[in-house]
């Protein structure tokens, strides 16, 4: 089954069950819920640093390595400050 066909499936039953349900009788504690949300969280930001270590690696494969500037590129403490204050 294709991915999209599947989703489509998937939303479509989710729909029909929830306009089924007569009452929910769910309870979840704030303890749990809270730390459903900071599993949650971590998945996240851990998901992130995951994405950000394969960018950095792929940048390292194709050489464009970190801190490496491009040929005539100025660094900034070279460069003479245009904003100098005046001692009047």
């Amino acid at each position: 089954m294709k991915p999209s066909k599947l989703a489509a499936t998937v939303t479509f039953a989710a729909a029909i069950n929830l306009t089924l349900l007569s009452e929910a009788m769910a309870y979840i504690d704030p303890g749990t819920g809270t730390m459903i949300l900071q599993v949650a969280g971590a998945m996240i930001a851990a998901g992130l640093f995951y994405l950000r270590s394969i960018r950095l690696w792929i940048a390292d494969k194709l050489g464009f390595a970190r801190g490496q500037r491009p040929a005539g590129a100025q660094s900034a403490s070279s460069e003479s400050p245009t904003d100098e204050p005046s001692d009047d």
